[in-house]
């Protein structure tokens, strides 16, 4: 009986949305904000916001969508070592982007089912000028993942894809951690 109650329970709870879990995010990243500048930060608090700004983010499938069939062809080992260095360097890049959360305003626009995913449409508007951000996020056991942003049209992931691309082709696997690693130090 007890069970049963559960399971009524819960399917009568209202389920949160690609967007809830946007938007607490987005509060989330603003309240871990210390005072200053990102690049004042201790490195406690440059872990802990980089942990909050990629809470949602699947790193591991923005690393595979963005090697496309390349990753396939890698060994354990290889893809071990690269989802490695690319979520090290997505945080890394992600806290470079920490300030623009300090002047900025969201709006959230509908969501829109695209296969197994859904898509938000915001508009990201800093001193006065917007630009569109488009999250795709991905319902997994854990939540909403977001696994591509497409900002002004341009997917994250298909950057990605393309530039890796092209190093892989002169450098392979070995030579785009390299690069991955090398990225996170100098910024």
């Amino acid at each position: 009986m007890l069970l049963a109650l559960t399971v009524l329970l819960l399917a009568q709870a209202p389920q949160e949305t690609a967007t809830d879990a946007l938007k607490l995010r987005d509060a989330q990243i603003r309240k871990a904000l210390p005072p200053g500048s990102a690049a004042d930060l201790t490195a406690a608090e440059k872990s802990k916001l980089e942990d909050v700004v990629t809470r949602i983010v699947d790193l591991n499938a923005m690393a595979v969508a963005s090697l496309g069939k390349r990753y396939d062809g890698l060994t354990d080992a290889q893809k071990k070592k690269y989802q490695k260095a690319f979520g090290a360097r997505f945080k890394h890049a992600s806290l470079t982007q920490a300030d623009f959360y300090r002047t900025t305003t969201i709006t959230y626009g509908p969501e829109e089912k695209v296969g197994n995913d859904v898509t938000v449409a915001t508009t990201l508007t800093s001193k006065g000028e917007p630009t569109p951000v488009v999250y795709t996020m991905r319902r997994e056991a854990s939540g909403w993942k977001m696994v591509d942003l497409t900002i002004d049209g341009v997917s994250t992931v298909d950057n990605y894809r393309s530039s890796f691309a092209k190093i892989m082709e002169k450098e392979g696997i070995d030579g785009l951690v390299r690069r991955l690693e090398r990225d996170q130090e100098k910024s």
